[in-house]
């Protein structure tokens, strides 16, 4: 877990009325309360994220909301495929070569 102090150190371009804001929007999701928030590494990469969208980029508010919603989709969706490859795996050899047959043909349409 990361403290705020060590996440604005670690960013130096951030400052507490960025994450203030990016927590009020549901961008960070801290544990504790404001005096005493610390942050997974999931949210110090994400802060790392949203400075450069916002600074660097310059997407204003909105589009970087969208754009952070678009990336947790992405994550989402590749979390999921790979637990269906898991789950494809555990299954009879003949099983696993009539979805590889299926989705062959799947991908010719």
């Amino acid at each position: 877990m990361t403290t705020l102090d060590e996440l604005l150190r670690t960013h130096r371009r951030l400052t507490t009325v960025h994450v203030e804001r990016w927590v009020a929007r549901g961008l960070l999701r801290p544990a504790g309360t404001v005096e005493t928030w610390s942050f997974e590494q999931v949210d110090v990469a994400r802060a790392r994220l949203l400075a450069e969208l916002g600074d660097e980029l310059g997407f204003d508010e909105d589009s970087v909301e969208t754009v952070v919603d678009l990336v947790d989709q992405v994550h989402t969706l590749r979390r999921q495929l790979d637990l269906l490859g898991h789950a494809i795996a555990e299954q009879p050899a003949a099983t696993r070569e009539a979805i590889a047959a299926a989705l062959d043909r799947l991908a010719r349409r």
